[in-house]
C-alpha cells in the first residue's frame, strides 16, 4: 500500500501516476482496517479510558469490565449487521470501482466477514473475563465507601 502511493507520488511529478493507484490503495486500507480490527479485539488490547478506574473497588472494577465487554461486542455485531447490508446493496446493484473495474461487494463481504472474526474474539474475551480482577494500586480498600 505504502510502495503503491509513494511510486504514484513521485511518478505524477513527472507526469505518469500509477493507474488506478488510489483504488489499490482504498482496498488494501479496508482490507489491512478489518483484519487489524479482528487482531485488536483477540488481543483485548483497545484502548480504553476510564475517569476514575484507578480508584474503583474491586467489585466495580470487575463489574465494569464485564459492561464495557458487553458493549464492545454488541458495537462490533451492529458493525458487522451495517457492513454486510452494505455487501448486499453493493452487490444487488453491481458496484464496481472507477478505473479497474472491480466489483466492490467481495471487498466488503471480506471486511464484514473479519468483523464477524472480531464479534467472535470479543464474545471469546466475555468468557475469559476474571470476576475478581487485581486491585489497582491506588484503588480504595474494600472497606471504605
Amino acid at each position: 500500500m505504502t510502495s503503491i502511493a509513494f511510486v504514484d507520488a513521485i511518478g505524477r511529478q513527472f507526469r505518469r501516476p500509477v493507474l488506478g493507484a488510489s483504488e489499490y490503495v482504498e482496498l488494501a486500507l479496508l482490507t489491512f482496517f478489518f483484519a487489524s480490527l479482528a487482531l485488536v479485539v483477540r488481543d483485548d488490547s483497545q484502548i480504553r479510558v476510564g475517569l476514575f478506574a484507578d480508584l474503583y473497588k474491586p467489585r466495580l472494577a470487575a463489574i465494569e469490565r464485564v459492561f464495557t465487554g458487553v458493549v464492545e461486542t454488541l458495537v462490533l455485531i451492529g458493525i458487522a449487521y451495517m457492513i454486510f447490508d452494505q455487501a448486499g446493496r453493493l452487490s444487488r446493484f453491481g458496484t464496481v470501482t472507477y478505473f479497474l473495474k472491480i466489483p466492490v461487494a467481495p471487498w466488503v463481504f471480506g471486511a464484514a466477514v473479519m468483523c464477524v472474526i472480531a464479534v467472535w474474539f470479543g464474545i471469546l474475551n466475555l468468557t475469559k473475563l476474571k470476576p475478581q480482577p487485581t486491585p489497582r494500586p491506588h484503588a480504595l480498600p474494600e472497606g471504605e465507601n
